[in-house]
C-alpha cells in the first residue's frame, strides 16, 4: 500500500501550487464575468447632468472642482447594506463629493428613517420624488444592478464604474486616481 503524502509534503510540490493557481484563476475569471455582466448597462464617457434636491432639501449637482462618487442604491438591497457604510466613510471626508440616489425606496421619510437607523449621513436624492421625465436617473445612468457606483472627475467624465460590494479604500483610491490621472 502506498503512503499518501502529508499536507506539508504536498505544499512543497510544484503540482500542488499549479493546481492552486489554476483554481484561483478559474474563480477570478468567474468573478470577472459576473462583474462584467452586472456592469453591462452602466454608462461611460460624459456623465448625464445631475441637478436635484436631496431628501433634506439641499440642491446638489456634480462638482466642477473635485471628483464625485455617484451611488445608486436601495433600502431593499442586501448588498447595499454592506456597501453603504463604505460610501458613508468616503462622505465623511471633505476631499470628495458624494451624491447618492435611492431607487424604489419609498418616501423621503422612509429613506430618512433608514439612514438614521443605519447610522448613514451621506446626501440622498429620492429618485421617486423627481418629477417624471423621459427616463429616471437610474435609467439615464444605466444603473440596473444595485448598488451601482460611478466615479466622475471634475470635468464630468465617468472614470470608474463598479457594481456590487466594494471597500472604502477601493472607493478612495478610485477617487484619488480620478483627481490626478
Amino acid at each position: 500500500m502506498l503512503n499518501k503524502p502529508t499536507f506539508s509534503q504536498r505544499l512543497k510540490t510544484k503540482s500542488f501550487w499549479l493546481k492552486q493557481l489554476r483554481d484561483i484563476g478559474v474563480v477570478a475569471l468567474i468573478l470577472f464575468a459576473i462583474a462584467s455582466y452586472l456592469q453591462r448597462d452602466m454608462i461611460t464617457g460624459t456623465a448625464p447632468a445631475l441637478n436635484a434636491t436631496t431628501i433634506n432639501h439641499h440642491t446638489v449637482q456634480l462638482s466642477q472642482t473635485t471628483p464625485t462618487l455617484v451611488y445608486f442604491w436601495g433600502t431593499w438591497c442586501a448588498v447595499c447594506k454592506v456597501t453603504s457604510p463604505m460610501v458613508n466613510s468616503v462622505a465623511k471626508s471633505d476631499k470628495y463629493q458624494v451624491i447618492s440616489i435611492a431607487v424604489a425606496s419609498g418616501s423621503n421619510q422612509d429613506i430618512s428613517h433608514y439612514m438614521q437607523q443605519n447610522g448613514l449621513d451621506f446626501p440622498v436624492i429620492n429618485e421617486a420624488s423627481i418629477p417624471p421625465a423621459t427616463d429616471t436617473l437610474s435609467q439615464q445612468w444605466g444603473a440596473n444592478a444595485f448598488p451601482a457606483i460611478y466615479i466622475v472627475d471634475k470635468n464630468h467624465q465617468i472614470r470608474f464604474i463598479t457594481s456590487g460590494v466594494t471597500t472604502s479604500w477601493g472607493l478612495k483610491f478610485r477617487l484619488w486616481a480620478a483627481s490626478y490621472f
